[in-house]
């Protein structure tokens, strides 16, 4: 009785992290949501340092793994690694198989960052550029949508990119099961003195809309 109820505590810690670290269809985790609902800190200094959710939910995953480990008496090591594997790995899969199978229209997209980028040049007040988005469109039909890039003066020093029509009224189209790299122009005026003469960045979030539909990625 008592292996299956340190059993039952195991499962439902690792749960837990896997729920804290959930972040399908918003860009934001469900464990940060919850921080700020409860008014706690998020970042140990402000948007950077040590993230508590991040602490947090490895804490109730190592937990979860020592409480599991000890709760079974044969292939305690093997089921112990595999649940480990599964915590990181299930996630992903799961959205990825919603997305297939159910998903419809922005639902379905996936943004690939690291294949994604933005470059610049200012002349006077003016800023023009491109930026090469990659989307992997995982349904079957295809999905037209007007996309816009959230705040990056984390990353970039700058005031123009703080307003999210950055790229304009666009609308981009992704064909059904394709992945596909879609150039966008732009074009700002912006007079602060710290945009430098040109440059480039590629750390960015999305935030993507289809008629009623919208959604950060």
């Amino acid at each position: 009785m008592k292996r299956r109820r340190q059993l039952a505590i195991a499962l439902m810690l690792i749960t837990s992290t896997i729920i804290l670290n959930w972040s399908y269809p918003s860009t934001t985790a469900l464990g940060e949501q919850l921080f700020q609902w409860l008014g706690l800190p998020i970042w140990s200094r402000g948007t950077s340092g040590l993230n508590y959710v991040g602490i947090t939910s490895m804490l109730l995953l190592l937990a979860g793994l020592f409480t599991l480990r000890t709760s079974l008496q044969r292939h305690a090591r093997k089921i112990t690694l595999l649940a480990l594997i599964l915590s990181f790995w299930l996630p992903s899969q799961l959205v990825l198989a919603y997305q297939t199978v159910w998903a419809k229209g922005i639902y379905a997209l996936e943004f690939v960052k690291s294949e994604s980028s933005c470059h610049f040049s200012k002349e006077e007040d003016q800023v023009t550029g491109t930026c090469s988005l990659t989307f992997i469109n995982h349904s079957a039909q295809d999905i037209n949508f007007t996309a816009s890039i959230r705040n990056q003066q984390r990353y970039l020093v700058g005031s123009f990119l703080e307003s999210l029509d950055i790229l304009g009224d666009q609308t981009l189209t992704m064909p059904s099961k394709e992945k596909k790299t879609i150039d966008v122009a732009f074009t700002k005026m912006a007079s602060d003195p710290r945009i430098p003469a040109n440059g480039a960045f590629s750390v960015m979030q999305l935030a993507v809309k289809s008629g009623e539909q919208e959604r950060d990625l």
